[in-house]
């Protein structure tokens, strides 16, 4: 039991910041890579930051948890690493993972008024829940009260296995950028507290995340093809696809401003006072990165210059 409660906490951390890619729902399937047309834009997944008032920087759009087999890092990436003095995530994990922390996120993890799953769903939908974390050999009385927009996560077979955090098949580039930080000697921070993070989970009624996690379920036959599309377009740096990717799932959509552009503004004035003090390797999801409201378009908002740097991926995509 320690050892799932363990495995249980790293993926409640790793949860915080796989927002970007927890958006499975059968319409995002729609979106096919002939299907798609979008305008004309820069596509890069690495970018340099300049500006008068700020020391060079960078700026980097993730994947969270991607295949091990899909991972790259590349010479361009590596390169803007070392000359960078500081690594800044969305949130600082390896913080977030002392014991202090672990305890106060596993308490939020519940929802509030001793609220169940059961209260939220049908007794066909609660069935259907039920019965898919029981085949995956997961204990699923622990999870009764846990906020659905979490076991929606853990509902990916994929990803989790046997009530355990199937890291031999996966990789998170928010850990890997840790360690390599760490073997450079570099301060890592986070844009955002693991409080604030957590706060955003209750700013979305239980009973949408409840359609979720449901949704989630029954297409799962589906979830393949999608994430398979989502690698695509990432692999081909093309944060205009990504980002319609994103609004193709409804909840995401209708609780954007929540999940993705208050945090993008509230980060602006953190990288700046970060920038004027060091060079900095900012690392965020890549669905941060594009649109209206996306960290590029608010950086060069603020007289910034955001230059490209196409990264040389190989693969036979």
């Amino acid at each position: 039991m320690k050892d799932f409660a363990g495995s249980l906490t790293i993926k409640l951390l790793l949860l915080l910041v796989i927002i970007f890619g927890s958006c499975k729902t059968s319409q995002q399937s729609q979106l096919q890579k002939s299907e798609v047309s979008t305008a004309k834009t820069e596509t890069a997944l690495l970018w340099r930051i300049e500006g008068e008032d700020i020391k060079s920087s960078y700026l980097f759009g993730t994947i969270h948890m991607i295949d091990k087999d899909e991972y790259f890092f590349t010479e361009e990436m590596e390169s803007a690493l070392l000359e960078t003095e500081g690594l800044a995530l969305e949130i600082d994990l390896e913080n977030a993972m002392d014991l202090g922390s672990q305890m106060g996120l596993l308490q939020k993890a519940f929802m509030r008024n001793d609220t169940t799953l059961q209260d939220l769903l049908t007794q066909e939908e609660y069935t259907l829940v039920k019965a898919h974390f029981e085949d995956m050999g997961i204990p699923f009385f622990l999870f009764e009260r846990v906020k659905p927009m979490f076991l929606t996560i853990f509902a990916s077979e994929d990803m989790f296995s046997g009530g355990g955090l199937n890291m031999d098949d996966v990789k998170s580039y928010e850990l890997e950028l840790i360690e390599k930080a760490k073997a450079q000697d570099k301060a890592v921070t986070g844009l955002e507290t693991v409080d604030y993070q957590m706060s955003i989970f209750d700013s979305i009624p239980y009973g949408a995340q409840a359609d979720m996690l449901v949704t989630s379920i029954a297409s799962e036959a589906e979830e393949e093809g999608v994430m398979d599309t989502l690698i695509y377009y990432y692999k081909k740096q093309d944060l205009i696809k990504l980002d319609q990717l994103l609004n193709s799932d409804p909840t995401t959509r209708q609780y954007r401003s929540v999940l993705l552009d208050n945090r993008n503004r509230n980060w602006i004035p953190i990288m700046q006072r970060q920038m004027a003090e060091k060079r900095m390797f900012f690392a965020v999801g890549a669905g941060h990165l594009s649109g209206e409201f996306g960290v590029i378009k608010l950086l060069q908002d603020q007289g910034y210059k955001l230059s490209p740097i196409r990264v040389k991926i190989l693969w036979d995509g």
